[in-house]
């Protein structure tokens, strides 16, 4: 995804409007507090949450003209009323009024109305309207027909087994230890899932995503499996922002999202999950949009990282932090 980092000046006008939010209901938990310091880790800043004076949208929308920026803001507005847990009707109202004030038509935005509602099967079938799977499915039958789509649904199941295949895959214990192939075999081993061609392993389509856990470092522990997923939203270039969207209603918010993956509360760290998303973003590469695994599964991880700009969790952490003037 495109990313930008503020200025400080233009971070302190966010900060405003995601207090705004926070503070909608009356209330200012110790989650979004959290969210903001967490915030001010990525951007430098160590402006006291307690202290930030709300702003109007109409205000925000004259001192912020950015639209990349604008969008991320929006996006962060999203998330900050959902990180205690819930959507309120008041702090979804207001981000429905700085998302029309910022001109930002985010599909997020509309879809709190439907957690807000209760609304769970619109809620669903919106987002797999939008999710990477579809166009998955599209090249699917683009590619193999309906023969190639029946094959994938029953992947996704755990119905299909293919030896030949599963022989391929199981051929890469045999590289060298180090290697993205290895890594990729010790993965599944280790984690005790079925390869690819075996019954109960994900169909080859969905390989760049364990591919991401091994080249990330992220494990499969749910507060894992949302860093991974905004990871992978920081290399995609296609709704990148939607897996940061899903994973936070099925690992925070506790709405089950997918019927292969228990619902969970409380697992969308916010600094993690940032600093998640700009190291995706850094990489010159989208593991979910034509790159091609096997011509580099002989290559050491640490080499593929170094190729496709993988930065350590330390390269996003400011050295020092800074505050500005209230008001400047």
């Amino acid at each position: 995804m495109e990313l930008k980092m503020p200025s400080l000046e233009q971070a302190y006008w966010g900060l405003r409007a995601m207090k705004t939010v926070a503070m909608a209901d009356g209330m200012f938990d110790a989650s979004e507090r959290h969210m903001l310091e967490s915030i001010q880790r990525i951007f430098g800043t160590t402006h006291d949450p307690e202290q930030l004076a709300p702003i109007t949208p109409a205000e925000l929308a004259r001192v912020f003209p950015d639209p990349q920026l604008r969008r991320q803001l929006v996006q962060g507005l999203v998330i900050m009323t959902l990180i205690d847990g819930k959507a309120g009707p008041t702090e979804t109202a207001y981000v429905e009024q700085f998302a029309q004030a910022l001109e930002v038509d985010a599909p997020e935005v509309k879809n709190l109305q439907h957690v807000l509602k209760g609304e769970i099967l619109q809620l669903r079938l919106d987002l797999v309207r939008r999710f990477w799977l579809r166009q998955k499915v599209a090249e699917v039958w683009n590619k193999e027909g309906i023969r190639g789509l029946l094959k994938f649904v029953r992947g996704m199941m755990g119905r299909y087994a293919d030896k030949e295949l599963a022989a391929r895959y199981q051929g890469l214990e045999h590289c060298q230890p180090g290697s993205l192939g290895r890594s990729l075999w010790e993965y599944w081993h280790v984690n005790g899932f079925a390869l690819p061609g075996q019954k109960g392993g994900a169909p080859e389509q969905i390989v760049f995503h364990d591919c991401a856990h091994v080249l990330s470092g992220y494990g499969t522990a749910p507060e894992e499996e949302v860093q991974v997923a905004c990871f992978s939203a920081g290399f995609q270039r296609r709704e990148p922002w939607m897996f940061v969207f899903f994973v936070l209603l099925q690992f925070h918010v506790g709405i089950r999202m997918t019927p292969i993956t228990q619902a969970r509360t409380g697992m969308f760290d916010p600094l993690k999950a940032m600093i998640a998303v700009r190291r995706g973003a850094a990489m010159n590469v989208d593991l979910n949009d034509g790159w091609d695994y096997w011509p580099v599964m002989a290559e050491q991880v640490g080499e593929l990282r170094r190729r496709y700009n993988i930065l350590p969790v330390e390269a996003f952490l400011p050295a020092k932090q800074e505050t500005i003037a209230a008001g400047t």
